[in-house]
């Protein structure tokens, strides 16, 4: 059963070898990064729904992990508001931190590796990209514009040039939202497998062949660059998580997997292996988004580097745990 996770982990801990030693560098671990959001996911994301038929679609284990993240996200953001002070922004990175799942660098990996099945996996990504990401985005544009609104007007520059070019700011910002999901390529990947599966066209051989050599890279490479960016130089990386970043670990590898379980048992009747999947994919640790969408909008980036950190060292534990639970005997 545990072979199951070891390439997972063995090719993450050859990554961090890289960063540790000198082998390879930072840029290294961007590029790579980049090759396999851009290219390796994408391309394994089609050439696996464009044979999956519609009807086959995970939706009831979709739901389960929906209800979970909703859950756990507005109830943290919703405490936070009584109880963390500070910009809104920060409140958000704080729910985003406790529900938003990995579901790129390590979800794919997981689906592949573990679950022989990606097409959870792609409604997951779908699922946070298009409908979470906009809510997201949309309450941290408004503390960011309400945070530069006040700036302007405290400063020497206010007056009405001060207000225009905030909300100059302010529509680029929404222009770039909705434009997301076309410059999203795991949105675009996705979105041709369903609707070539829906059209009942399977690409020839010769177009999907180098599609799904492509694909194959997805999941060595994901793994090694996630390995890569575990690496902290910063000695104070290392610091013992505060309340809040230990908060936010538990509830998102400990709390939204077992309230995915228990929705998915209780409420909408899965056992066996989509329960499995379910449970793992909730379990999955904070998404690297979360730190890109915190320094965009100038909220906390201490709190989404660190939750990112820890809850992905913590995962390779708890991850595991649950195959060994769930999984087959």
């Amino acid at each position: 059963m545990f072979a199951a996770f070891a390439p997972i982990w063995m090719i993450t801990a050859l990554g961090w070898g890289t960063m540790r030693f000198g082998v390879l560098t930072r840029a290294t671990q961007q590029a790579l990064a980049n090759f396999t959001f851009v290219i390796a996911i994408p391309c394994v994301l089609f050439t696996s729904l464009v044979k999956v038929p519609l009807g086959d679609l995970p939706l009831r284990p979709l739901a389960a992990i929906a209800l979970s993240t909703l859950l756990i996200g507005l109830s943290v953001y919703l405490l936070a508001r009584r109880l963390m002070p500070g910009p809104d922004g920060d409140r958000v990175i704080a729910a985003m931190a406790s529900a938003y799942v990995n579901a790129g660098n390590l979800g794919v990996p997981v689906a592949v590796y573990v679950l022989d099945d990606v097409s959870l996996i792609m409604a997951v990504l779908v699922f946070q990209t298009m409908l979470v990401t906009p809510l997201i985005v949309g309450r941290l544009d408004a503390s960011a514009h309400r945070a530069e609104r006040d700036r302007l007007a405290a400063g020497p520059e206010h007056g009405a040039g001060a207000e225009e070019r905030a909300g100059s700011a302010a529509a680029s910002r929404w222009r770039r939202l909705a434009m997301l999901p076309l410059r999203t390529p795991v949105i675009l990947g996705s979105m041709a497998g369903v609707t070539a599966s829906a059209a009942g066209w399977l690409p020839p051989e010769w177009l999907l062949r180098p599609l799904e050599l492509l694909g194959g890279a997805a999941v060595p490479a994901a793994l090694f660059a996630l390995g890569m960016s575990l690496h902290q130089t910063d000695a104070s990386a290392w610091r013992l998580p505060g309340r809040e970043v230990t908060a936010a670990v538990l509830l998102k590898v400990v709390a939204q997997p077992v309230a995915a379980y228990l929705i998915g048992r209780w409420l909408l009747g899965l056992d066996g292996a989509a329960l499995l999947a379910v449970t793992l994919v909730a379990g999955l640790p904070t998404a690297q988004n979360t730190f890109v969408y915190a320094s965009e909008f100038r909220a906390s980036t201490a709190l989404s580097r660190d939750a990112i950190l820890f809850s992905s060292l913590l995962s390779m534990g708890t991850l595991t745990l649950i195959l060994w639970l769930l999984g087959p005997a």
